[in-house]
C-alpha cells in the first residue's frame, strides 16, 4: 500500500490541506516525526474529521484515535503508536470485527486440536451478540488486532472493547526485548506471530499519516498526489525513519557499520537455537562484500580453526579497548578462508577492511554474523551500534 492520496477535511490552498477551523501556528503545522517523541496529546474521539481521511471513514478514525490514546497511556511513544496502527490496519482495516466461527479446521494444525477448536468456536461466536463493525472468519480471532481468546488475550467481551484490545497489544509489545531497536514491522510481528511481517510494513505509510492527521498536523499533497505531513526536523511522513540508505562506513563516534552493502538485517539476535541462543546479528549481503572493522582496535583472533565455541568458521575478533570501564570486542563470522584478510596483532582503524562476506559453516546464505561483547557479556549489536550513533541501513 502506498501513501494515501487526495485527503483530508478542511480547505485546500496551493496543495496544502489545512485541518480544522482555527488558525494554526508554525509549531502546529509541523509534527514531531521522531520515534523517540512522546505522543503529545490524547485525541478527542468526539471531535474527529467529519469526512474520510483517504480510504478511512469516521468509524475507522475513531478506532485509530483509541489506539493512539492507549499508546500514550502505555508510554510507548510515537514509535509504539505507529506500530499499533500498522497492526490494526493490517489485521482488521481498523474495524472491530466479530467472528462467525466459520473457520474450517485444518487437520494436524499446531494451533489447536480439533476438540479445542470446537470449544473455541463455541466461545467466539458470542462476539456476534456484541457491538461490531464487521465479521471476520480466521480461527477465533477478534476485534482490531485479531486477538484470540484461546491464546490468552482475554475474554470475548474484553477483546471486543477496542481500548482493551489496544492496551493489551501495547502491554505485550513492551515485553518484547529491545523492541525499540527493531524495524516497526518486526516489532509488530513479535507480538502478533503471524509469520508475515512484510504485511505490516506495507501499512506504515498510512499509519504515519493517520497519526499525524489525528494529532492535528497540516497535510500537504505532492505533485505526485502523495499526501504527507511535515516534520519538525525538515523531513516528512513520506520517508519513515527506518534508517538512511547506506553510503559507506562513516560515523561521528568512531564506530561504523561493519558491512559495505546489505540486502537485509535478519534481526535474529537472541533467538533460541537449541544449545545456544543466537548470540549475534546476521547482515545478509552478496558474496565477497567487504567487511570492515567496526571501530579502532587490535585483532585478537583471525582463524578458521581456533574458534569461539558455538560459532561457525572462520572468525575474526577485534579488541576495541574499554568503554565505561568494560572491555569491548567485536566478532565477525562466516568468512571463507580466503575471505579472512586480517591477522592476529594487526592494528585496525574503524572502516578498515578485514574480510569478505561468505557463507562458511552453519549458514543458510551469504551474510556476516556480527557480535558485540561488553566484558564477558554478549549484547544486542544493533542496539549497541545505535548507541554509538552509527547509521543502520534500512
Amino acid at each position: 500500500m502506498g501513501l494515501i492520496t487526495v485527503l483530508i477535511f478542511g480547505l485546500v490552498f496551493g496543495g496544502i490541506i489545512i485541518l480544522g477551523d482555527s488558525p494554526r501556528s508554525e509549531a502546529d503545522i509541523e509534527t514531531d516525526c521522531s520515534p523517540e517523541g512522546a505522543v503529545p496529546k490524547e485525541v478527542n474521539v468526539k471531535n474527529l474529521p467529519t469526512t474520510d481521511v483517504g480510504s478511512y471513514n469516521k468509524q475507522q478514525l475513531t478506532n485509530a484515535a483509541i489506539i493512539i490514546n492507549e499508546a500514550k497511556t502505555a508510554g510507548v511513544k510515537q514509535q509504539g503508536a505507529i506500530i499499533g496502527l500498522m497492526t490494526a490496519i493490517q489485521e482488521s482495516s481498523l474495524k472491530i470485527l466479530a467472528n462467525d466461527g466459520s473457520w474450517e479446521y485444518q487437520e494436524g494444525s499446531r494451533i489447536m486440536t480439533k476438540p479445542e477448536w470446537a470449544q473455541a468456536r463455541q466461545t467466539v461466536v458470542k462476539s456476534l451478540d456484541l457491538p461490531h463493525e464487521g465479521v471476520g472468519h480466521a480461527w477465533d480471532a477478534l476485534s482490531l488486532m485479531q486477538q484470540r481468546p484461546s491464546a490468552g488475550w482475554g475474554t470475548v467481551e474484553q477483546i471486543m472493547d477496542p481500548s482493551y484490545a489496544a492496551g493489551t497489544f501495547f502491554s505485550r509489545l513492551k515485553k518484547v526485548p529491545d523492541w525499540e531497536s527493531l524495524p516497526y514491522e518486526l516489532a509488530a510481528e513479535k507480538v502478533q506471530v503471524s509469520g508475515l511481517p512484510d504485511n505490516y510494513a506495507r501499512q506504515r505509510a498510512d499509519a504515519e499519516l493517520l497519526y499525524a492527521a489525528l494529532q492535528g498536523a497540516t497535510v500537504e499533497v505532492s505533485e505526485d498526489d502523495e499526501s504527507y505531513a511535515q516534520c519538525k526536523d525538515g523531513g516528512d511522513t513520506r520517508k519513515p525513519d527506518s534508517g538512511d540508505p547506506y553510503d559507506g562506513p562513516t560515523s561521528d563516534s568512531g564506530w561504523v557499520f561493519p558491512v559495505e552493502n546489505i540486502s537485509r538485517i535478519q534481526y535474529n539476535y537472541g533467538e533460541n537455537r537449541g544449545q545456544w541462543p543466537h548470540a549475534g546479528e546476521d547482515f545478509s549481503s552478496p558474496k565477497d562484500t567487504p567487511i570492515y572493522a567496526a571501530a579502532d582496535g587490535q585483532v585478537i583472533r583471525a582463524s578458521c580453526s581456533n574458534l569461539v565455541v558455538g560459532r561457525s568458521p572462520c572468525q575474526i575478533q577485534i579488541d576495541h579497548g574499554q568503554i565505561g570501564g568494560q572491555r569491548v570486542s567485536t566478532l565477525y563470522v562466516h568468512m571463507f578462508e580466503n575471505g579472512v584478510l586480517a591477522n592476529v596483532g594487526d592494528e585496525m582503524e574503524a572502516g578498515e577492511r578485514i574480510g569478505k562476506v561468505g557463507t562458511n559453516g552453519n549458514s543458510t546464505g551469504y551474510h556476516l554474523h556480527f557480535e558485540v561483547w561488553l566484558g564477558k557479556k554478549i549484547i544486542n549489536p544493533v542496539a549497541f551500534l545505535k548507541e554509538q550513533s552509527v547509521k543502520i541501513p534500512a
